[in-house]
């Protein structure tokens, strides 16, 4: 009997390993996704964590997988791909759900659900009165944890930049949390192959043009070339653009 304890403690060991170890390679290949503007290569590593759910229900796959989903979102609204985004969003709520039933008290669920209501803001402009007090519901629900991890502060930094300045916007606070997340990803150890790591950095860039310091957004974008000189979006379009003083600060309320 002892013997088989230790047999499956091993294979459980094992398992969670390869699982582990699966889910790093996708972080990784997410990443290269993000740096080269690889829509193909971010829908098939969403494509497997997807298959690797339905085969293992494995929590943390989910997890990684609605991050993922999130994620690409978040780069085809930047990139004005907006209809592309809309397909996402059903699966990624259905998916949120399904981690809050597991555990409604996880911070990091909250904050991607509240992300994903700052997403529907842009996506569905005419419904900011019902989406912009549910996505503040949820930030406030992700903040209200003793511990909270850098991805709910990007959250806290998206809010502020995105919202209008009646409703409690603040360019000056969104650069302040930006700058507080990327420290704690670098305090963390999460910097390599993380991108959203290096999207705080083009955000923190952003943010910081948008309040009219185009010099310290220029040297924000320069550290992030200088970290991943091939980063398509900051190489062909968001460093010209500052050097030519051209504005990169976003604005999407009028969106459709």
């Amino acid at each position: 009997m002892k013997k088989l304890i230790t047999i499956l403690t091993i294979l459980s060991l094992s398992i969670v390993t390869v699982r582990s170890a699966d889910l790093a390679k996708a972080k990784e290949m997410l990443y290269e996704a993000y740096i080269h503007n690889d829509t193909r290569l971010w829908t098939e590593v969403m494509n497997d964590l997807e298959k690797s759910y339905i085969k293992t229900e494995n929590i943390f796959t989910l997890f990684e997988l609605t991050k993922s989903q999130y994620g690409f979102m978040g780069f085809l609204i930047d990139r004005g791909k907006f209809e592309e985004a809309k397909n996402i969003l059903p699966k990624s709520e259905k998916n949120i759900e399904t981690l809050l039933s597991y555990n409604n008290d996880w911070s990091d669920v909250h904050g991607l659900k509240a992300g994903i209501y700052g997403f529907k803001i842009i996506l569905y402009p005419n419904y900011v009165i019902i989406n912009g007090p549910k996505g503040k519901g949820y930030l406030n629900k992700a903040t209200s944890y003793d511990a909270i991890s850098a991805s709910v502060i990007v959250e806290m930094a998206n809010y502020k930049y995105h919202t209008p300045s009646l409703l409690g916007g603040d360019i000056d606070e969104a650069i302040q949390y930006y700058q507080y997340a990327l420290r704690i990803f670098e305090l963390t150890n999460q910097k390599k192959n993380n991108w959203q790591y290096i999207n705080t950095m083009v955000w923190l860039a952003i943010s910081l043009d948008k309040k009219g310091d185009s010099t310290e957004a220029k040297k924000v974008l320069e550290k992030v070339l200088t970290q991943e000189p091939e980063f398509e979006w900051v190489k062909n379009d968001l460093y010209p653009k500052i050097l030519r003083n051209e504005s990169i600060s976003k604005t999407y309320y009028t969106s459709k």
